[in-house]
């Protein structure tokens, strides 16, 4: 007699995927004004045999950026659902639309975010378009209005934008959409409702600069403003010129506080850098990166908290304040060692720290090897040993993630964070990797911006890897000119 099978018990992803659509439309519910603003908060809502619900949420930019945004709950009561939406409202009213109307908004976003270049969210791929009937013609078409007034892409920066969002945004635009046939507005430029759209309407002149903010407080906007008007080919000349001087130098780039100009220069070459990577690097590449990195930091938390994890110790009862200064202030590795010794035995940390200092050499390997025969889960050994394998030509990129070297924890050092980002820096340059790097400079900008309140080892590897970025870019520069 054969073995009766259980059913199989679909995760809340998969039963959106397989099986939403045969559930019955229980409420569509939209904010009020989106047609005037361009930004739609679409819910769609099915009812279950059982009377729970399930919903996705989809957030519309109609203007220009396509499915900003979306999230879903699975099975969950009517009264659940009513204090969602209850707190949905307090941000905006919410209105119920037909699902006809529903279906069409987001299509229609979907569509112009992809004419201009960009991808709809990842969960919506994946996830959440699955909501949605099929589009076909049984479903009637509504004309949605996309875009400024006159059907161009206007992209409304949103509080959330940073600058390095920003400049993406734009590059991408540039590329897809050309120069004068997009509009941005910034936060510092949302209208007054007491300015008259009159007056607006008659500064506007799409032969100047598109950009509605002048402001001297960023440079680097304005340098980018300045260049995205210039064409691929001139932003080549600029910044093999600008950073000519790299040539006479044994080293990267770095700005200087003290040098005014220094700093002028390279906040040029900074913005010249995020047109050019933009123009060069397809899009999917990057943002493969990107979605891997932003996988990834859900693993983990980046906090102090874990000083005693990080060299070495399994508890922090034996660990005070007077150690953690000690530790971080002594520069005597010997000292540094006795000290370990002394109150803990034999720990990780000191020797990684050896490592550290030491130069390439036939005896670092055999010193990192001896350290991973002594401690193999050690992550700080384990990037050294991925550092020297990079020079060697050694690593594989499955070794770069972050449970390959910090395996389960969930809680990381910043200085711990910086190893392991210095890593991934000299494994993209390794193998000339101009999306992964791209990647890494997008993605720990976000994580910490670039300013001058940063941690000590943030701070270096933020350095380090503006630095990189430039001189990479110049050495692909001119490998394509000598072609």
């Amino acid at each position: 007699m054969a073995k009766k099978q259980n059913p199989q018990i679909l995760s809340p992803e998969n039963y959106i995927r397989q099986r939403a659509r045969s559930l019955p439309i229980f409420k569509c519910l939209v904010n009020k004004g989106w047609e005037e603003g361009g930004l739609a908060q679409v819910t769609i809502a099915r009812r279950h045999i059982n009377g729970n619900i399930t919903y996705c949420s989809f957030l519309v930019d109609l203007h220009c950026l396509g499915v900003k945004d979306t999230f879903y709950d699975f099975n969950i009561t009517e009264e659940q659902f009513d204090v969602m939406r209850d707190r949905m409202s307090q941000g905006y009213d919410l209105v119920e639309i037909d699902y006809v109307l529903a279906h069409n908004i987001i299509h229609a976003g979907w569509e112009f975010g992809e004419e201009t270049g960009f991808k709809p969210h990842k969960d919506f791929l994946s996830i959440t378009q699955y909501m949605l009937e099929e589009d076909n013609d049984e479903i009637p078409l509504i004309e949605i209005a996309c875009g400024d007034s006159d059907g161009k892409p206007i992209y409304v920066q949103s509080p959330y934008d940073d600058e390095a969002s920003v400049r993406r945004i734009i590059a991408q635009l540039e590329k897809n959409v050309g120069r004068g046939n997009y509009r941005f507005v910034t936060q510092d430029d949302i209208w007054d409702e007491e300015d008259s759209d009159e007056e607006d309407d008659e500064d506007w002149d799409d032969n100047d600069a598109f950009f509605l903010d002048d402001s001297e407080e960023d440079a680097e906007m304005i340098y980018f403003q300045e260049y995205a008007q210039n064409s691929y080919e001139e932003n080549v000349r600029i910044f093999l010129e600008l950073s000519q001087y790299l040539a006479e130098l044994d080293r990267m780039p770095e700005p200087d506080d003290d040098d005014d100009e220094g700093d002028d220069n390279f906040l040029r070459l900074n913005a010249l850098a995020d047109l050019l990577y933009q123009e060069m690097l397809p899009v999917d590449e990057v943002e493969r990166w990107l979605d891997r990195w932003s996988a990834e930091s859900t693993l983990y938390a980046i906090t102090e908290s874990a000083f005693h994890e990080m060299i070495g110790l399994t508890d922090k009862t034996s660990l005070t304040q007077k150690d953690i200064s000690y530790i971080r202030s002594e520069t005597d590795s010997q000292k540094l060692d006795k000290y370990f010794q002394k109150k803990w035995g034999d720990l990780p940390y000191p020797t990684a720290l050896k490592i550290q200092d030491m130069e390439e050499s036939p005896l670092k390997s055999k010193r990192i090897a001896a350290a991973l025969a002594r401690f193999p889960n050690y992550g700080l050994i384990k990037l050294e040993d991925m550092m020297n394998r990079i020079i060697e030509n050694r690593l594989n990129e499955e070794e770069i993630y972050y449970q390959s070297v910090f395996g389960d924890r969930r809680e990381i050092t910043s200085a711990e964070y910086a190893r392991l980002q210095t890593m991934r820096l000299g494994y993209f340059l390794q193998c000339e990797n101009l999306a992964g790097l791209e990647s890494l400079y997008y993605d720990i900008e976000e994580e910490f911006e670039f300013d001058d309140n940063l941690d000590e080892h943030i701070g270096v590897l933020q350095s380090l890897l503006l630095a990189s970025r430039i001189a990479m870019l110049r050495n692909a520069l001119l490998e394509l000119d000598s072609q």
